[in-house]
């Protein structure tokens, strides 16, 4: 876990002085960015209050553990949203990025593209999940609850332990199936 994890924690936990913070310490960072590379000052402080919303939602959906420092992931996701706005705009002349003012590591860089990918693929699991019939619904979500035992669902779903088992085996399968034949599972791998 990288020291700057204090970052993650202010925005998971809503912490007004922890965010203005972070405002007064990468603020200024984002708005140079944005405004060297054909954007105004508006445009700047909606990246970085998206960029940052981005990054909460991180916190909340995953564990997010920050293995690099927050400037240069904070940066990195500003970036990456800045650059996709200005690929919408074709009027506009993009510039580069000038990397060396802005470097962003590597790691970052993969670290973003793989919890990306990630929540993706969770979010597409999700989908099939609710396209299923309800009984499969219930069973594989409350089965995926930390803390929560499947003796503990069974009774709850006013069902036996072994009918349980068999279902759940049953869901299970027919949710892999699903999985297999999504399309982004056969090109994402």
């Amino acid at each position: 876990m990288h020291i700057d994890q204090k970052y993650i924690l202010y925005l998971k936990n809503n912490d007004s002085k922890g965010i203005a913070e972070i405002y007064q310490l990468y603020a200024s960072r984002v708005v140079g960015m944005i405004l060297k590379n054909s954007g105004s000052e508006e445009e700047a402080y909606d990246i970085l209050q998206e960029s940052l919303m981005d990054i909460y939602h991180m916190s909340i959906e995953k564990e997010f553990v920050l293995t690099t420092s927050f400037s240069n992931f904070l940066l990195l996701v500003c970036r990456r949203k800045w650059l996709n706005v200005l690929k919408k705009k074709k009027n506009r002349q993009v510039t580069n990025i000038d990397d060396s003012l802005y470097h962003i590591e590597d790691t970052a860089d993969q670290e973003y593209d793989a919890l990306l990918e990630q929540m993706e693929k969770e979010n597409i699991v999700m989908r099939l999940l609710d396209e299923m019939g309800k009984s499969c619904r219930d069973i594989i979500k409350r089965c995926m609850k930390k803390g929560v035992n499947q003796e503990e669902v069974a009774r709850a779903l006013g069902i036996s332990y072994a009918y349980l088992r068999k279902k759940k085996s049953q869901c299970m399968k027919t949710l892999t199936q699903k999985i297999q034949e999504h399309p982004y599972f056969n090109t994402h791998g």
